[in-house]
């Protein structure tokens, strides 16, 4: 019987668990496991003790959930993590790995078998465990621009525009540029275009949005990537989301330094993708308790783990969408999970991340400087 180890998030103000009671209930109804859950791992997003118990959770320490064989976690492990996996177990969660070498080392070294959920294209080719993460992003970069151009004392000494992205008759409409016409560019394109703002998309692939609904219900002006358009975009703009989704891969810079000149001194600069080294050149990673820097004359917010701070809703999201493959996995092992092709739970392959000392996603492995085996090969040899 495979023992299941659901520890608590440990990252700075992180408070998702991966998996919600009621999914926990289905699994140990459904697959052969016992479910070890570090106590309080629910408690942050709403969920206690007693609701996992009922479910047929056992209330376990750090330690012990830890030392299971399959681990299922949102986000990865941190680095005072490492020695807690077992060596060759299983990490079942989102990685974020191409800008992590210690993390990518950690895997290699401890012989980790990891399933990169972020990086599962699902049936329908649209990364269904990342998706729901994505559109809470979205929604979320949309009011922390708003948040922050409010005229609060952000940092020490320095206020935000105190501007009100809607138009009030005779006032003109914020502007603000979205940058990558994804799941996470066109849900924070819509919050901000509800809440008043002009909104511009940049878009490499810009004719895929030309029909898209949200482009005309919300009224984007949807540009193609190109020096002329992204100074065109920026000129007076108070706001600026990077957008650009790039999975198993570090983000292209697509915002230089020198197109910020083109805002509004005070504006707000907020990068989803900042755990892969961000498409803005100025942005850097902080965190939920230091969110903001000043660089540019320019408010930058680089916090990786956005999510983390809307855990009911990111919680019980995430767990649904990843139940059924982790479900999968349980039930038919790596090979059958690698195989699956079924409605709910297919085209897994990009999902693995390492097996038995090996990096198995090539570009991460060359830039780490790692030993690399493809998926394609792992699955034959099973």
């Amino acid at each position: 019987m495979l023992a299941v180890g659901l520890p608590k998030e440990s990252m700075d103000f992180e408070a998702r668990v991966a998996l919600v009671p009621e999914d926990v209930a289905w699994l140990l109804k459904n697959a052969s496991i016992e479910l070890y859950m570090e106590e309080d791992a629910g408690v942050l997003s709403g969920y206690s003790n007693e609701a996992y118990r009922r479910a047929g959770a056992r209330l376990v320490s750090k330690e012990q959930a830890w030392g299971q064989s399959v681990i299922v976690k949102c986000k990865e492990p941190l680095e005072h993590e490492y020695t807690l996996l077992k060596k060759g177990s299983t990490l079942f969660s989102y990685l974020d790995l191409a800008y992590n070498a210690s993390l990518a080392h950690m895997l290699v070294d401890r012989q980790i078998l990891s399933i990169c959920t972020e990086t599962i294209a699902g049936p329908k080719n649209n990364y269904p465990i990342l998706a729901p993460m994505s559109v809470v992003a979205g929604n979320l970069a949309a009011h922390l621009i708003q948040h922050y151009l409010l005229g609060l004392e952000h940092l020490p000494g320095v206020k935000g525009k105190g501007v009100l992205l809607g138009a009030l008759a005779g006032e003109a409409r914020a502007k603000v540029v979205v940058v990558g016409g994804g799941v996470v560019g066109l849900e924070a394109a819509k919050a901000l275009s509800l809440m008043g703002a002009r909104v511009v998309v940049l878009e490499l692939n810009y004719a895929k949005l030309q029909d898209h609904p949200y482009t005309h219900l919300y009224h984007l002006e949807i540009l193609s990537v190109h020096e002329e358009n992204i100074l065109y975009a920026l000129e007076g703009a108070l706001g600026l989301v990077g957008a650009v989704l790039q999975t198993a891969t570090a983000t292209p810079k697509v915002i230089l330094k020198h197109h910020l000149a083109r805002m509004q001194k005070g504006g707000v600069v907020i990068d989803v993708a900042c755990d892969l080294g961000g498409c803005i050149e100025t942005i850097h990673q902080t965190s939920h308790s230091n969110p903001l820097y000043l660089q540019e004359d320019l408010l930058h917010y680089g916090v990786p783990n956005m999510p983390g701070v809307v855990a009911r809703t990111s919680s019980s999201a995430y767990s649904h969408a990843s139940a059924p493959y982790l479900l999968y996995f349980l039930q038919h092992g790596l090979k059958g999970f690698l195989q699956a092709d079924t409605p709910i739970v297919a085209n897994t392959l990009g999902g693995l991340s390492a097996y038995q000392g090996y990096l198995t996603q090539e570009g991460i492995a060359r830039s780490f400087k790692l030993p690399y085996k493809s998926a394609q090969e792992v699955l034959a040899q099973l």
